[in-house]
Formats: C-alpha cells, sequence, structure tokens
C-alpha cells in the first residue's frame, strides 16, 4: 500500500518551495551566509511568477567610486521531507543537485553558478555526508516511472546497520513499526555566485527557473483554515468561488497549489526597491489565486499585475491557486 501511494500521488504532489529574491552573501565556516551591502542598491525588479516559470529581471546599481566584487546567494526555502511520497517523477525536475533548473544572465550572458547544499534533522543535525555515504539522494525527484523503482529499490533494500545509523542521527522514523524507509529530514540550498558591479554603473542581472510548488487536496474545511487564510490572505470572493466549485458535497475537494516566494532579502541591499513590477499569470482563466497584496490589477485574461516604486518588502509572498473544474 505506501508503494503504492508514492506512486499514484507522485503525479499530483511535488511540494518544493519557491523561491527567492537575490541577497548579497558572503561564505563563512563552510556556510552560505547573507550580509548587507551599502554600496550596492536593486534599482528595479521585474518578478513574473507562475505554476510553470519564474523570471526575473534586475537592475542593480553601485553607487560607489569603485567596484564592488561579492558573493550573491539565491536561497530557496526549507524542503521538507517528512513525506517521502510526496515527491515524484518529472521530466522537467529530474536532478536533485539542480532541482528547480536554474539559470543566470548577466548583462546578456549566461554565467555559471554554484550550489550550496544542506541536509539536517528537524533537530538541526547535518545529515548530509550520512545520506553521502549511503547514496540517499537529498530529494526524491526522478525523470520517470523506471527511475523511481530503481530509486525505491534501493532505498527499500539498505542494510540494517544503514536504516540503525540513520535513524540513531534522526534522519529517518522508526524503521522497526514495519512502514518502511521514510526520511525525516530538512534540505536547505543556496545557488550562489561571485559578481563584480561596476563603478558608478548599473548592471542587468536575469533569472529563469522551473517552480516545483506544494500540492494538496483543497476541501470546505480548508478554506477556513486560520494559517492559510493569514498567508495567502483568502478572501471572501476567493471562498466563495471555490465553494461554488465544490458544490452541495461537504465531502467535495479540487486540487490547490501553493507557491512560496522570499522576497526580504532584497532588503540586504542598499535602500528599497527603487521600481518594483510584479507579474502574476495564473495559466487558465478558471484558475483561482489568492495572495496578499492589495491594489493588484488584473490586465488580461490570466494575468494580474502590481508596481511600487522606493519599496521596502516586509513579508514574503505567498499565492494560492486552486486548479478550475475538471
Amino acid at each position: 500500500m505506501r508503494r503504492f501511494l508514492r506512486f499514484a500521488l507522485a503525479a499530483l504532489l511535488f511540494p518544493l518551495p519557491a523561491l527567492a529574491n537575490d541577497g548579497v552573501a558572503g561564505l563563512e565556516a563552510g556556510e552560505l551566509v547573507l550580509q548587507k551591502s551599502e554600496q550596492v542598491e536593486m534599482a528595479e525588479e521585474d518578478l513574473f511568477l507562475s505554476l510553470d516559470r519564474i523570471r526575473l529581471r534586475y537592475v542593480f546599481r553601485n553607487h560607489s567610486g569603485a567596484p564592488v566584487e561579492t558573493l550573491v546567494a539565491f536561497p530557496l526555502p526549507p524542503i521538507h521531507m517528512e513525506q517521502d511520497y510526496e515527491y515524484g517523477f518529472s521530466e522537467a525536475h529530474r536532478d536533485p543537485g539542480d532541482p528547480v533548473n536554474f539559470r543566470l544572465w548577466v548583462d546578456g550572458v549566461e554565467r555559471p553558478v554554484s550550489l550550496d547544499l544542506r541536509v539536517v534533522t528537524p533537530e538541526g543535525r547535518d545529515v548530509t555526508a550520512l545520506l553521502e555515504k549511503w547514496r540517499i539522494p537529498p530529494l526524491f525527484l526522478t525523470p520517470d516511472e523506471a527511475a523511481w523503482d530503481r530509486l525505491w529499490g534501493h532505498l527499500d533494500s539498505l542494510p540494517q546497520a544503514a536504516l540503525a545509523e540513520l535513524y540513531a542521527a534522526g534522519a529517518i522514523l522508526d524503521p522497526s513499526e514495519g512502514a518502511g524507509f521514510q526520511p525525516d529530514w530538512i534540505v536547505h540550498y543556496r545557488y550562489y555566485w561571485r559578481m563584480t558591479f561596476p563603478a558608478g554603473a548599473d548592471l542587468e542581472v536575469r533569472h529563469s527557473y522551473t517552480p516545483v510548488p506544494e500540492a494538496f487536496i483543497l476541501g470546505r474545511y480548508d478554506l477556513e483554515d486560520p494559517s492559510l487564510r493569514r498567508e495567502a490572505c483568502m478572501d471572501r470572493s476567493f471562498r466563495a468561488g471555490v465553494e461554488a466549485r465544490l458544490g452541495p458535497d461537504e465531502y467535495a475537494f479540487t486540487t490547490a497549489h501553493v507557491l512560496r516566494y522570499i522576497l526580504t532579502t532584497a532588503n540586504s541591499w542598499r535602500g528599497p526597491i527603487g521600481r518594483f513590477h510584479l507579474t502574476v499569470d495564473k495559466g487558465d482563466p478558471r484558475m483561482l489565486v489568492s495572495l496578499c497584496r492589495d491594489g493588484i490589477r488584473k490586465t488580461g485574461p490570466t494575468t494580474f499585475e502590481w508596481r511600487a516604486s522606493n519599496w521596502r518588502p516586509t513579508r514574503d509572498l505567498t499565492l494560492l491557486f486552486a486548479d478550475p473544474p475538471g
């Protein structure tokens, strides 16, 4: 039954967060750490969010009289692996070493990026090397069903010594309870690269990547979930739209997706964001979407836009999508 659940939900549930603004970074004790820049301003940011694609365009401005060379980091939100069957196969996300297919261009030229990976238990113990020892990938992302079966064939055949060591470290749940291999770790990814900001000049930086939003079954009772209502600002109109879609059946449900984006790391740059432009594309006119952004305007059948000047983000962004019927 457990293997059936993993396979049946694989095409539906891909909880991997969404993602983050650039922040100035440094490498301290081997770990990437955000730092504050007093010279470089994020003069412009254009952010495009959809379930299938995230695109960003920045213009950074160096206000000093000398070039500024620094590490720049792009962190992903922590990825919790306590429910292994929620990670399935996807052609677009087949490489745990680059889970969102991240691409970077600086002044129009594509640049390579590095990836900082750390796997910890819920108690904070680093188990990165332990997973490497037993050839266990940090994320269970595979390109197809055959690779998925090979992965679980390996996990289900781990020797007792491996299970005992993983359990003692807090990386898996108790294997003696008969539920098989159940991960219980948290993956921290940070893309980073070294960049030079020319003296007294602007620098254009673009990203593109493929998010894997968290997916879940949305029922009538979820509409009253205080944490979800607070995080995604579900208003009366959104809840009424979902209610209409569910109909009279008390136990009816639809599929929903949560896309999270870290905005507050933009505050590591000098001053506020000079000009901010957000575009949300829900993809299908029948899709319902909710987010915390007063004044957002509908600009097309599937698009919404919001603009601000000299803006400091005070909270990160969560988009809640309710799938169209059928």
